[in-house]
């Protein structure tokens, strides 16, 4: 017997996409529209030929041949993973969720079709939230300004949005650890990859030193990949968008001419979030930021 549709959430089809080898964030957001308004149960879904899959969903053949194989591991894995969501209370957003944040919709051109997320939802809708613009091999004074922007920022109430893996994302979370406040990290890989079987590791060496545990009490880690997803070089991009698309305010710092955090940092500035540019003590800027206040990048 065919299972309803209506006795599956949209999340925990989304899951089930994002275990289907060869099935990108392009096709599943294209399922998961079809799917939402279409009569189609999940096990109709399952059963569709290989052909209609391609032909009227937008599956590539690789995608559609994995999705319908009776014997693909990633059946098994979705089981597994689907007892972890349930067992550690991981939200799996997509676009129809009420929780989904509609800053990604305007700021990313192409929205993640499917957002886990573990830990503190309210700190989507609360307070303000700021990022810190920080572009790699920044001069060890940047580094230092990132810290005193950071701690400034929280003081007043604000809430980070970074990373994990780069030195100024750090130094911003580790702003917030210090002061026992909470902040949002965005990941470059899965919830399970960053923060163990467990969703309780810390996400990085240094926030050892202060804390044993991922506060899932207090903070909250996002991730636009797949649960068990590694970390990708192509991932720092779409980690960057996130960070920026979360923030209500961005702290320029230190952003390199033709980067990617130039780029965000002009989209922000487009769509209206405040930037605050940080200067040396002598008066210079780096030159994507230069563009950026002049408005010639």
């Amino acid at each position: 017997m065919a299972t309803a549709k209506r006795d599956w959430l949209p999340s925990r089809f989304a899951l089930l996409l994002t275990c289907v080898p060869n099935l990108g964030e392009r096709q599943i957001a294209q399922v998961l529209h079809q799917w939402a308004r279409s009569q189609v149960s999940v096990d109709e879904f399952l059963s569709t030929p290989v052909e209609k899959l391609q032909r009227e969903w937008g599956l590539s053949s690789q995608a559609a041949t994995a999705l319908t194989s009776p014997d693909a591991g990633w059946r098994q894995r979705f089981i597994q993973l689907d007892a972890l969501v349930r067992r550690y209370g991981v939200q799996v957003l997509t676009a129809q969720h009420r929780l989904y944040p509609l800053t990604l919709e305007s700021f990313c051109e192409q929205p993640p079709p499917v957002l886990f997320a573990h830990g503190q939802m309210g700190l989507l809708q609360e307070g303000w939230r700021f990022a810190v613009a920080c572009s790699r091999g920044a001069s060890h004074l940047a580094l230092e300004a990132v810290d005193e922007i950071a701690q400034q920022a929280i003081r007043e109430g604000g809430i980070p949005v970074t990373g994990h893996n780069t030195s100024p994302y750090q130094r911003v979370a580790l702003a917030a650890i210090r002061q026992e406040r909470p902040s949002i990290t965005v990941l470059d890989r899965g919830l399970i990859d960053a923060l163990g079987d467990g969703l309780n590791r810390p996400l990085f060496a240094t926030a050892r030193l202060y804390e044993l545990e991922f506060r899932a009490d207090r903070d909250l880690a996002l991730s636009p990949f797949p649960l068990d997803a590694g970390s990708l070089g192509l991932h720092n991009q779409r980690r960057d968008e996130l960070v920026f698309a979360l923030a209500d305010v961005v702290f320029a710092v230190w952003v390199r001419a033709g980067g990617v955090m130039e780029r965000l940092c002009l989209r922000a500035k487009e769509l209206g979030k405040r930037i605050e540019v940080w200067k040396a003590p002598d008066g210079t800027v780096s030159e994507g930021i230069r563009r950026l206040v002049q408005g010639d990048g």
